[in-house]
């Protein structure tokens, strides 16, 4: 079975490009590129695919119509949802990579917060409108950072009306991998993939090595994937509330080089995963070095 290779955190490499990145907590982040500088993550997009990427990601993912209402502009999230789709088409035209598309489900609100996730009904006339946009035009829908089984089951739900293609990936962001950030176990989560036929259950936006620790729950699904973050565990204080898994998984980080993680990631391959990549604090270089890995050791 062929490892696919997803692309590398978007709002990393932004940053480290040079542009204006604001606080995700507060405010559109990433969104705020699309907006007015399409063509920043049209180059990512295209360094990725010259990095060894066969799977790039709509960058949609804070162009949600809860997010995008913090901006004093309006902006219609469809509109959005579409430019990052062209995007996407055009780089792998432009590039000449062979490369699949896969159409973000993000969450609707904040990342990691279960508790503003909103109603069924809200997650419905967003993942359909999304997957509208997405139906014929991806070849995958990534219904990603999933930090509940309610929210994860929602979007998988909406995802398989639109694709016969489906990834769902929970986050067990913060300091136990066997945990989603509602409480839910991961293993119940994957359970739950496993019954909704998905074609592959991923975890992202953990530490690497805590995701290394999820792969005995993951492996209860046929395939499965990680795309995790640039860092490890490092046990410093776990007092903060216990709510604010992203304050609990910054605390207690350590950073680790592109090709530190390339190891790690390359663990993942040889313990089965179908498909690997980068989360939060990954890069273009990061891509880079799993691609020269895989291609050496596999």
């Amino acid at each position: 079975m062929k490892t696919l290779l997803l692309d590398a955190a978007l709002g990393t490499q932004l940053a480290l490009n040079g542009e204006t990145v604001p606080d995700w907590k507060k405010s559109i982040w990433s969104a705020h590129t699309l907006i007015i500088k399409p063509e920043a993550i049209m180059k990512i997009h295209l360094d990725n695919l010259e990095a060894g990427a066969n799977v790039i990601t709509t960058s949609n993912y804070y162009a949600t119509p809860i997010i995008l209402a913090k901006d004093s502009k309006s902006h219609d999230y469809k509109e959005l949802a579409k430019r990052a789709l062209d995007l996407t088409h055009k780089a792998i035209s432009v590039s000449g990579v062979k490369a699949l598309i896969a159409g973000s489900f993000p969450p609707i609100n904040v990342s990691f917060r279960p508790d503003l996730t909103g109603t069924k009904d809200e997650l419905e006339d967003f993942y359909g409108s999304l997957g509208e946009i997405y139906k014929n035009n991806v070849d995958i829908i990534l219904c990603e950072s999933m930090s509940s089984i309610f929210e994860g089951t929602n979007a998988s739900n909406m995802a398989k009306k639109f694709s016969d293609r489906v990834w769902l990936s929970w986050t067990n962001r913060g300091h136990q991998p066997n945990q989603l950030p509602s409480t839910e176990s991961l293993s119940h989560a994957v359970d739950f993939s496993v019954e909704a036929n998905v074609e592959c259950t991923l975890i992202n936006c953990s530490h690497a090595d805590m995701a290394s620790s999820s792969i005995k729950d993951l492996k209860k699904a046929e395939k499965f994937g990680i795309f995790a973050n640039s860092s490890t565990f490092k046990k410093v204080d776990l007092s903060i509330a216990s709510k604010d898994v992203d304050a609990i998984h910054h605390i207690n980080s350590e950073k680790i080089s592109p090709a530190e993680y390339a190891k790690i990631a390359l663990s993942w391959v040889k313990d089965g995963a179908y498909v690997i990549g980068g989360c939060c604090g990954t890069t273009v270089e990061h891509t880079k070095e799993i691609r020269l890995l895989l291609d050496k050791e596999l």
